[in-house]
């Protein structure tokens, strides 16, 4: 899919009439493969603060679709629109690049890789189904006859380490390479001088 494909599905002319969550809900939950390269190419030529806003509401929204009890999950999830939006208003050379690379990977993770057991007790079923659907269907729940037990366990496995080495990657730029982050400096009582 090149830009003008993916701009074409999301009903816009550049990216950076990429605005509202609707947009960006289209963008996330379209089941297409948008390759990295055209991802980047979208979100280099929107808004830093613009697209912390949308993420932050996006993850919101799926926040509140993630059962109660199902607290690593939550955290999961929380975790990742952290760091995410961190990236996105990063003002380090290469952040929209990592941006756009941890955008992709997690598109894909939530996609079409996560896997979550769907369990039906009526009709002695089980299937797995993505962690997109996962949410949908339990938000949707209230309103259809469907019985569906989820169980989540298998859809916890993204490697959120890779996103904590860079984000450091990051904070290390910021404070240079001689200088240490977190480290204390000597100190010294100025009475024992």
């Amino acid at each position: 899919m090149t830009l003008d494909e993916l701009l074409a599905l999301l009903d816009i002319s550049t990216p950076e009439e990429l605005v509202y969550f609707e947009q960006f809900a289209d963008l996330m939950e379209n089941p297409q493969d948008i390759p990295y390269e055209t991802l980047a190419m979208l979100t280099e030529g929107m808004e830093p603060d613009v697209i912390a806003e949308l993420l932050s509401g996006y993850f919101e929204d799926i926040l509140t679709s993630v059962p109660d009890g199902e607290d690593e999950l939550y955290t999961l999830m929380t975790n990742i629109n952290t760091t995410l939006g961190s990236l996105a208003i990063s003002n380090e050379d290469d952040a929209m690049r990592v941006f756009a690379e941890e955008l992709h990977r997690f598109r894909s993770w939530y996609l079409f890789e996560a896997s979550v057991l769907c369990t039906n007790p009526e009709e002695g079923t089980e299937r797995e189904i993505v962690l997109l659907e996962a949410l949908t269907n339990h938000r949707a729940k209230s309103f259809t006859d469907e019985s569906c037990e989820l169980d989540f366990s298998g859809a916890l496995d993204f490697p959120l380490d890779e996103y904590i080495v860079s984000l450091g990657s990051i904070i290390e730029d910021d404070y240079g390479d001689g200088d240490s982050y977190g480290e204390e400096e000597d100190y010294r009582d100025p009475e024992e001088e």
